[in-house]
């Protein structure tokens, strides 16, 4: 018996000392230089404030055409107007003049559901006939375009003014806050353009073209106020007018009279071009090295440089040996736009939710073209402003791989743009358009030189 327990207790032994010294084994026989390096390390980035000139003046959607001007102490003061054509009712059957046709009113309608500044502060705005040119649909227009070249701005052009404040105060709380209401800037042309507009050939509703020969458009902007900003979403010039004729109603000869109106809106068929001006720029930036500013719509957009000579060098000392092209990976490449000085008060500018970093280089095709593709080949990257931590992070470790993998890149640094943006999502929530924003939004966030917390680049890769 105690012969069989001791050859049990052998092979036991027998077993659990190869097994170890397998696992020993394995380790001793891994060369030192086949180990996994991981490291961490943290790079102060540089950056300044920089004015970005335009953006596309198209308005392709129900946000951005911007009517108005704002001025703000701290970033700065910005004027948008209207450059609009309007679309006629192609082919459009008048009645008959046997029907004694008569104009009654023009009206010009500017629909808007939201603005931005003060509700009761008073400012006027002047519409102007073009009577130079009218836009060239096919043409990409800027938002610094030069107004002038449609127009004469002076009185004779002028078609009228009109006083208001962004809230209609002749209205009560209860009419304002009723679902059906919408908001719009409404003006009643003279009876002198209204039958001068009635009079347009009834051959010119043959084409949109035809149209517009006879009326090439209008400008819409603000003479004085700058305390609000309007976001428009529709616009419509309307030509009301009636008509009569004679019937039997009853077996009594009946004159019957039927009140209409022709819409012509400014549509997608024809253009809508914003013109923007920033003022007081030059003043504001690179005052303060602590800090950059960052203001929507043409305006102050951050330029920050990332040191790749430093950070190929610094990733050569930590992983020697090592192929940098093949053999090192870049597992995460986080910078933080921290925020600083944000403003609580009704009046604040918002905080723009989200901003494309992009090369210098390829700023002024993104913003001619609005494509998805410089994201898709990880030239540029998009940062969401997170509202919890108040600050954009972005994770450039594709972008930032492609650059130092790359042996044709021989410069110290890259500089990119921050430029402020809105995203597009389909219903899967995949951004699949990305567009220089109009709305009005500024930051202010933290440099590299911040003392409290310097602008970095927090980098970690592995060597194989």
């Amino acid at each position: 018996m105690k012969i069989i327990r001791f050859a049990c207790f052998t092979l036991l032994s027998l077993a659990f000392f190869s097994c170890n010294k397998t696992d020993s084994l394995g380790l001793e026989i891994q060369p030192q230089g086949d180990k996994i390096a991981t490291v961490t390390d943290t790079f102060h980035l540089s950056s300044k404030d920089s004015i970005f000139g335009a953006i596309s003046a198209q308005c392709l959607d129900s946000m951005s055409m911007l009517l108005g001007e704002y001025y703000d102490e701290k970033y700065g003061s910005v004027k948008a107007d209207l450059v609009v054509q309007i679309a006629p009712p192609v082919n459009y059957v008048f009645p008959s003049a046997a029907y004694n046709v008569k104009a009654d009113s023009l009206v010009l309608y500017m629909f808007y559901k939201q603005y931005f500044g003060v509700a009761n502060e008073p400012f006027e705005v002047s519409i102007y006939e073009l009577n130079k040119s009218t836009p060239d649909y096919n043409k990409q227009y800027l938002t610094n375009f030069d107004v002038t070249s449609f127009l004469d701005i002076n009185n004779q052009q002028l078609l009228g003014k009109k006083v208001m404040t962004s809230v209609d105060k002749s209205l009560t709380e209860k009419q304002l806050k009723n679902k059906s209401y919408v908001p719009a800037v409404k003006y009643f042309f003279d009876s002198i353009q209204t039958q001068r507009f009635m009079s347009i050939p009834h051959s010119a509703y043959g084409s949109i073209e035809s149209f517009l020969q006879k009326f090439k458009g209008l400008y819409i902007t603000t003479s004085y106020g700058k305390s609000s900003m309007l976001y428009l979403f529709e616009v419509d010039l309307r030509l009301f007018y009636h008509y009569s004729y004679k019937t039997k109603l009853n077996g009594k000869d009946t004159t019957m009279t039927v009140k209409t109106f022709i819409n012509y809106p400014a549509s997608k068929d024809v253009r809508q071009l914003n013109h923007i001006t920033q003022k007081n720029l030059t003043d504001k930036i690179n005052k303060r090295d602590s800090v950059t500013y960052i203001t929507t719509a043409s305006g102050i957009y951050p330029k920050i440089t990332l040191p790749i000579s430093r950070i190929k060098q610094r990733i050569k000392d930590s992983v020697s040996g090592k192929n940098l092209k093949r053999e090192i990976f870049i597992n995460s490449a986080v910078i933080s736009l921290e925020s600083t000085e944000l403003d609580s008060s009704a009046t604040a500018k918002p905080v723009p939710t989200a901003l494309l970093m992009i090369p210098v280089s390829e700023a002024d095709n993104f913003i001619k073209n609005n494509s998805l593709k410089i994201v898709q080949e990880n030239k540029a990257q998009i940062a969401t402003y997170n509202i919890k931590k108040r600050e954009y992070i972005v994770d450039i470790a594709h972008l930032l791989s492609k650059i130092i993998k790359n042996d044709s890149y021989t410069e110290a640094n890259a500089e990119f743009l921050l430029i402020p943006v809105d995203l597009y999502k389909n219903t899967g929530g995949s951004i699949v358009e990305c567009r220089p924003t109009k709305r009005l939004g500024a930051n202010t966030i933290r440099s590299g030189k911040s003392k409290f917390s310097p602008l970095r680049l927090e980098l970690t890769y592995s060597g194989f």
